[in-house]
C-alpha cells in the first residue's frame, strides 16, 4: 500500500519568503486534514475575492493550481502568509507599495525584497469598485453576521437541521467561504485605517494618539462577551442564554475539532468562578467605558493638532475607524460560526460513521478531509482505519516543533525553546505591537486556557496567543503579555478596549518569562521587563 500521504505538511519552491505572523491566533492548535478543508483552498479563494472587490484582480481570477503562487498555505499543520505573493498583487493598490506592505506585515523590509510594479491598466477599475467596496462592504458583513447566526441557532445550537449530515457539512463549508471571503475585504479596510491613523498621530507630533485613539471604540462583542459572563456570575443572566448568546466560542475555535462552549461548558463555569472569587472584579463595561473616554481625548487631541480646514475630514475618518473595528469583530464572529456548523456537522457524520462500523471513534472524521468524507459515506473509502492513525500520528509529530516566523522554501521545524532555567541575568524583551500605558505586577504564565488559574488584582497574563475565548480571562487581567499577534490581532482589540496595557508578539515571552515574576509592562515603549 502506498504511503498515506500528509495533507497538512505543505509545500514551497526554494527561496519563496513566508511568514506565520499574524496567522498563529485564527486557528491556534496544529490543523487537521478536515481543518485543511477550511484554511486550505477555502481560505485562498477568500483572500482572492478581496482583491477582487476592490477591483485588483478580475473576477475571474482563481486560485493557482500552483500553491506556491497561493496568498496563504500550510506548513506542518500551521498557516503560513506568501510574502512575496501578496506584495506583488496589493502593489496595485493606490498608495500602496511593496516594502510599505512587507514593512507593516513583518516589522521590516528584507534587503533582497524583490521589486514588484503595479498593473497601471485595473487602476480604472479599482477607481470604480474600491469606494463602493468602502460603502457598502460594511453593510455586507452585518447582513452576513444576521443571517448567519439565525443559521447557527437553528441547525447547530439547536437540533442540527433534517439535511443529512455530509450535507450539512459541505454546506457549512461552502458558508465560511463566503463570510470569510467578506471578513478578508473587511480585513483591508482595517488595515488602511489604522495606518491613516497612525500616520496623522504621528504627523501631529504624538505617535501614542494613535494608539489611543483606536482604543476605545466600543460595543466590540468580545467585551460584550466579558460582560455577559460578569452578569452569570452576578446572577443576572442564566448560563443557558450565556451559551445560546456565546457558544461557538471556546479553547482552539479556530480549529475544528475543538470543544467549544456550547459542547463543553465547564471553561465557562470555570471562568465564573473566578469572577466571583474576585470581590474587586470590575465590570468589563466599565473598564470599557474608560477607554472609550480615552480615546475621545485623544480624539480632542488630535484634532487640535490638525489643521481647522482638514477638521471635518478628520472627525470622518476617525468615526468610521471605530466603526470599521467594530464590524471586524462581527466579522470574525461569523466566520467561527460557520466553523461551529462544521464542527456540528463532521461529529454527526462521525458518529454515523461509527455506528455503521466505518469509523473506530467519532473524532476519526477529523483526520479525512471533506471530499474523503463525502467517499465515505458513499462507501468507496476502503482504507479509512489506516489513513487515520497514520494522520494522528503524523500530526503529534508536528505538536512537537514549532516554526520559524520567518522562512524561505520548507521551513525547518524547531524544537520549541524550553522555558530558561538558572539565572537568565536582565530580562527584557519586547513585540510588534504595544499600547496601553505602564504597569507592574505579577507575572502569570498561562500555556491553555483550560488550565485552572485565579488571576487576582494587578497580575498580569502571560501567554502564546489569545482567541475570543480568551476575553473573559483578560477582562481580570492588569496588562497583557501575548506570544503571538500584532496590532489588529484579537489580544491587541481587547485589550485596546479595556484599556490595559499590552505587549503583543513577543515570540518567546512564555519562554523566558516565569509565573510568579515581577514585571513590569510598558506598553507606550514596548517593554517587557522582569523586575524580580
Amino acid at each position: 500500500m502506498p504511503e498515506i500521504s500528509d495533507p497538512t505538511l505543505g509545500t514551497s519552491e526554494p527561496g519563496r519568503y513566508w511568514t506565520t505572523t499574524n496567522l498563529g491566533e485564527a486557528a491556534p492548535d496544529v490543523l487537521s486534514p478536515l481543518d485543511m478543508s477550511i484554511w486550505g483552498e477555502t481560505a485562498e479563494r477568500g483572500w482572492l475575492y478581496s482583491m477582487k472587490v476592490f477591483g485588483v484582480l478580475p473576477p475571474s481570477a482563481k486560485a493557482s493550481p500552483d500553491v506556491n503562487d497561493w496568498g496563504l498555505s500550510i506548513f506542518y499543520g500551521r498557516p503560513a502568509l506568501n510574502v512575496d505573493a501578496i506584495r506583488g498583487i496589493v502593489v496595485s493598490l493606490p498608495g500602496v507599495s511593496g516594502d510599505d506592505f512587507e514593512r507593516d506585515l513583518c516589522g521590516s523590509v528584507r534587503p533582497d525584497a524583490p521589486p514588484v510594479k503595479g498593473k497601471k491598466s485595473r487602476l480604472p477599475v479599482i477607481a470604480v469598485k474600491a469606494p463602493r467596496a468602502l460603502l457598502r462592504q460594511g453593510k455586507v458583513m452585518h447582513a452576513n453576521y444576521a443571517e448567519t447566526r439565525a443559521w447557527w441557532e437553528r441547525e447547530v445550537y439547536g437540533d442540527g437541521g433534517t439535511a443529512p449530515a455530509i450535507e450539512r457539512l459541505v454546506a457549512a463549508r461552502d458558508r465560511f467561504e463566503k463570510v470569510f471571503a467578506d471578513h478578508c475585504a473587511w480585513r483591508f479596510v482595517f488595515s488602511g485605517a489604522q495606518s491613516a491613523i497612525t500616520d496623522l498621530a504621528k504627523k501631529a507630533g504624538d505617535p501614542a494618539l494613535g494608539t489611543r485613539l483606536m482604543s476605545g471604540v466600543g460595543e466590540v462583542f468580545e467585551t460584550k462577551m466579558a460582560d455577559d459572563l460578569w452578569k452569570v456570575a452576578q446572577g443576572q443572566l442564566e448560563e443557558a442564554e450565556f451559551l445560546r448568546l456565546w457558544g461557538y466560542h471556546g479553547p482552539n475555535e479556530g480549529n475544528a475539532d475543538a470543544r467549544v462552549w456550547r459542547e463543553d461548558p465547564a471553561p465557562v463555569r470555570a471562568l465564573v468562578k473566578s469572577y466571583q472569587g474576585r470581590a474587586d472584579v470590575e465590570r468589563p463595561r466599565d473598564r470599557e467605558g474608560r477607554s472609550v473616554a480615552a480615546g475621545a481625548e485623544a480624539e480632542k487631541a488630535l484634532l487640535a493638532a490638525t489643521p481647522a480646514a482638514k477638521r471635518p475630514a478628520m472627525r470622518w475618518l476617525m468615526k468610521r475607524t471605530r466603526n470599521i473595528v467594530r464590524t471586524l469583530q462581527v466579522g470574525k464572529a461569523a466566520y467561527l460560526m460557520c466553523i461551529d456548523g462544521v464542527r456540528r456537522a463532521a461529529r454527526d457524520f462521525g458518529a454515523e460513521q461509527v455506528a455503521a462500523g466505518r469509523l473506530a471513534q467519532v473524532d476519526d472524521v477529523f483526520y479525512l478531509q471533506i471530499e474523503e468524507c463525502q467517499e465515505l459515506a458513499a462507501g468507496r473509502l476502503e482504507n479509512v482505519a489506516e489513513i487515520v492513525v497514520a494522520r494522528r500520528g503524523y500530526r503529534e509529530a508536528h505538536r512537537k516543533v514549532e516554526l520559524p516566523v520567518f522562512f524561505r522554501g520548507m521551513p525547518e521545524p524547531i524544537v520549541p525553546e524550553a522555558p530558561v532555567e538558572g539565572d537568565r541575568g536582565a530580562v527584557e524583551i519586547s513585540g510588534s505591537a504595544s499600547g496601553g500605558g505602564q504597569v507592574e505586577g505579577r507575572a502569570r504564565v498561562l500555556l491553555d486556557v483550560n488550565d485552572a488559574i485565579a488571576l487576582d488584582d494587578g497580575d498580569i497574563l502571560v501567554c502564546r496567543f489569545t482567541d475570543p475565548s480568551w476575553a473573559p480571562l483578560m477582562s481580570l487581567a492588569e496588562a497583557l503579555v501575548i506570544d503571538v499577534g500584532g496590532s489588529a490581532s484579537h489580544g491587541a482589540v481587547v485589550a485596546r478596549e479595556l484599556g490595559i496595557p499590552y505587549v503583543i508578539g513577543t515570540e518567546r515571552g512564555t519562554s523566558v518569562l516565569r509565573d510568579g515574576d515581577r514585571i513590569l509592562v510598558d506598553g507606550e515603549n514596548n517593554v517587557v521587563r522582569v523586575l524580580a
